[in-house]
């Protein structure tokens, strides 16, 4: 089971920046769990929301920024005063520092405001070389078809909110035609979902899991992967 550490170790560093990508290393994560949205200039930059306002001292439409000048931005101050000067990183600097480090997991927020998304994403994993802790992941399944079209050895996962704990077998069916990965909210998964995902050979993520008595259960039912605010929660027998 790996625990990946949603934005980062999200619980104890400002969500989505190297201050909480190194705290997830420090605690034993398995994967970091990022957002990307593109800039003005064509960039692939680490933020959640397609906003400045909430995380950084800007305002504004992050499709509105050049990467140079998001980098300006105060992204940590509002998260604690020891974060200040804690900036949005670029995608193509998290590559460099952990790609074949540690497992990156990477959230495509809006394609449909940002088309050509997929081709800035599949471009830059394929420059840095694929790897199997390489995933790209979205809500629109639309857009991890396409990657799966443009890029076929790039790992995908698609995110659901299953109603009423169900998926129809015929849509477990369709994404395992284009992806390896399904990422279901925790409060919304069965053992007999994550048996009927394994059954596509589909592995299965669990999100946002934050309790450790939730984390056992979801591990009895053999899921494949936590994602998490506290990777710490999780420790593995034999880490530190």
């Amino acid at each position: 089971m790996h625990i990946i550490a949603h934005r980062g170790a999200s619980a104890y560093a400002p969500e989505n920046t190297f201050a909480a990508f190194d705290k997830a290393r420090e605690l034993g994560a398995d994967f970091i769990e990022l957002d990307v949205q593109l800039t003005k200039d064509g960039k692939l930059a680490v933020i959640h929301d397609d906003k400045v306002d909430r995380t950084t001292d800007g305002a504004g439409f992050v499709r509105q920024f050049t990467m140079s000048e998001l980098e300006k931005l105060d992204a940590g101050s509002w998260f604690g005063p020891e974060f200040q000067g804690e900036q949005i990183p670029a995608l193509e600097d998290v590559l460099q520092k952990y790609h074949k480090k540690m497992g990156l997991l990477i959230e495509i927020k809006s394609s449909k405001t940002q088309p050509g998304i997929e081709q800035a994403i599949g471009k830059l994993i394929s420059r840095f070389g694929v790897s199997m802790n390489t995933i790209v992941q979205s809500f629109d399944a639309g857009a991890m078809m396409t990657l799966h079209k443009l890029y076929p050895s790039i790992p995908s996962a698609v995110l659901i909110k299953p109603r009423f704990g169900m998926v129809p077998r015929s849509r477990l069916r369709h994404i395992a035609s284009f992806a390896g990965y399904v990422s279901v909210k925790h409060t919304m998964l069965s053992s007999f979902l994550i048996e009927s995902i394994h059954s596509y050979d589909l592995k299965a993520f669990a999100w946002t899991v934050n309790g450790p008595k939730t984390g056992r259960r979801l591990e009895s039912w053999k899921i494949d992967g936590l994602i998490t605010d506290y990777p710490d929660y999780f420790k593995k027998e034999g880490k530190p």
